[in-house]
């Protein structure tokens, strides 16, 4: 059985797809338009999974803007297409936002929306992702992916599933559940979800078990999709295609992403890589962020209330500034 107490925002299925933050979203996206009340230009909604966010953006886009959507899941697009039907703003692509660069050479885009999180939609499907649902271990974004979580579990050492486990899920008991999947895997191939948390279950104190779920799934799905290597061509790859005064939004959900979206904005803010102990600076790279928040809005105790798997989410967000 499959403990029920509080779960990480990776493994908390709704019936149906909430976004998260989403009047914060708008409110920092409003802000690349002079007029603060509309969305004249092009959006990108980089990870537009169930469609929640691309459905707010959409209802304050001006008749002449424009809202381009990616996901790397081609399941994930169809649902956002069904969501919000045919509308001549708005164009699909199955694309990673890490590409952004290369899709939208032009660098006009005025805002741009990176939810790092997994769709609700996801975590229901029978692809993985989530411990609550027996499913086979698959956990690809695309489904053309060369890897599955299923290769990952079978076929890795034991000693690089401690330290996927330890460096993508900063699970501080990797090494035992590592040595537990190696014992387990002698007597046959792990082939489901629930075998896996099973496993995992017996690795660890019953107390430590949610999260030492939560953890390891979120290293493999990691591991899986390559997903922070992405994480950081991408956010260089929008800030290119950002035009000036132009604003990026990220909201991620564990600490991982968090640093590396908070190390990023706070390079773009800084300019400057030279070393410190340098007097002058000899890089010449200058300022080309104004942070629009100091420290990352969370959800409202109202919004975890309605939909737990927000708790854990970060939104950080800084706009595009002409370097001098």
């Amino acid at each position: 059985m499959l403990p029920t107490a509080e779960r990480s925002a990776t493994s908390s299925p709704v019936s149906c797809h909430q976004p998260v933050m989403v009047e914060q979203v708008i409110g920092l996206l409003l802000q690349s338009d002079p007029s603060g009340t509309s969305l004249k230009d092009t959006i990108v909604d980089g990870t537009v999974g169930g469609g929640g966010h691309a459905k707010a953006i959409l209802d304050h886009l001006a008749p002449e803007g424009h809202l381009v959507c990616l996901d790397r899941d081609p399941r994930a697009l169809d649902l956002a297409r069904t969501r919000l039907g045919d509308d001549p703003r708005i164009e699909f692509r199955q694309a990673n936002y890490a590409d952004l660069d290369k899709i939208m050479p032009q660098r006009s885009v005025s805002g741009i929306l990176l939810d790092l999180g997994l769709s609700s939609d996801q975590l229901s499907s029978e692809r993985g992702f989530s411990f609550d649902h027996d499913s086979a271990l698959d956990m690809r974004f695309d489904p053309g992916g060369e890897i599955t979580a299923y290769d990952v579990v079978n076929r890795y050492a034991i000693a690089k599933l401690r330290d996927i486990f330890f460096k993508f899920g900063e699970e501080p008991l990797s090494p035992r559940i590592a040595r537990r999947i190696g014992e387990v895997r002698k007597s046959g191939a792990i082939r489901s979800t629930a075998e896996l948390a099973k496993i995992i279950m017996e690795a660890v104190p019953a107390r430590f078990s949610t999260k030492a779920l939560a953890r390891v799934f979120q290293a493999i799905r990691i591991e899986v999709n390559g997903e922070l290597g992405p994480l950081e061509r991408g956010l260089e790859a929008c800030w290119e295609t950002l035009r000036t005064g132009g604003v990026l939004c990220i909201i991620a959900y564990h600490s991982i992403e968090d640093r590396r979206v908070k190390r990023f904005i706070a390079q773009k803010v800084k300019g400057c890589t030279c070393p410190p102990r340098l007097p002058v600076c000899a890089c010449g790279k200058k300022p080309t962020a104004r942070p629009l928040l100091s420290t990352p809005l969370r959800p409202t105790p109202k919004e975890i209330r309605i939909n737990p798997r927000s708790r854990s989410a970060r939104l950080r967000a800084a706009v595009k500034i002409e370097s001098k």
